[in-house]
């Protein structure tokens, strides 16, 4: 994994990227089960890898209820192990309440992701819209191509502060992502892509290059449709 991070690294430092930013790898292993025809559980571990080695990693577990076809509502709990800048670990909890739509028009699937996440059990003072209190608006488009497993995604992701500080009540955030997914008829799924994590309306912001792997098993899925032929959608859309 150390290799395939140097790697990109290597290949990421270019005239394309400007400077006062860091690059790192993101990856997720995951599990997701069908409870019933239209409620699902799942659970997750996700590591992010920076120069330093393992950064900031979280267990996840997550409950999806689809309400209809174009509205699927989901809860999420998240424990986050997560390095200082002095190389010391420490834990938070997060929630996360989503809202999810989808259109679908032929091989086109189109989404809209609202995130309510409420961060609590943090040690440090700095607010950080990745474990703290933010609103997220995630639009995203994929393609499921013919006779094939590989289907494009592109996306972006909208960070929003509510707190009351001097760098609050503010877009703070925006992550951009190309990449597909590997949709088998089998219950392996996998995701990859590019993603840049930008800092917007702050003073001297960091910005991230990180190249995303992801992978879910998934117990109980719809057998029928899989006899039939039909590739199921991307247990990782949104």
């Amino acid at each position: 994994m150390k290799q395939l991070l140097v790697f990109w690294m290597f290949f990421s430092t270019t005239s394309l990227f400007s400077q006062g930013s860091i690059f790192q790898l993101w990856t997720e292993k995951g599990v997701k089960v069908s409870l019933k025809k239209r409620s699902s559980f799942g659970l997750d571990w996700t590591s992010r890898i920076g120069e330093n080695g393992f950064e900031t990693m979280f267990p996840q577990l997550n409950f999806k209820y689809k309400v209809c076809d174009w509205f699927r509502p989901s809860i999420d709990f998240r424990y986050i192990i997560d390095k200082s800048s002095s190389g010391i670990y420490s834990g938070s909890s997060r929630i996360n309440l989503n809202a999810q739509f989808n259109y679908d028009k032929k091989r086109f699937v189109a989404g809209l992701r609202f995130r309510y996440q409420y961060g609590f059990d943090r040690l440090s003072a700095d607010y950080d819209s990745d474990f703290d209190k933010a609103f997220r608006i995630k639009p995203q488009i994929s393609y499921d191509i013919k006779n094939s497993v590989f289907s494009p995604i592109l996306s972006a992701e909208f960070f929003y502060d509510p707190s009351y500080s001097d760098l609050g009540r503010r877009f703070n955030k925006i992550r951009y992502f190309i990449g597909a997914s590997l949709d088998f008829s089998g219950p392996h799924s996998f995701q990859f892509g590019y993603q840049y994590d930008q800092k917007i309306n702050l003073p001297a912001p960091i910005n991230k290059h990180i190249l995303n792997l992801s992978y879910t098993y998934s117990i109980k899925r719809d057998k029928k449709n899989e006899k039939n032929g039909v590739k199921p959608k991307s247990s990782k859309t949104l």
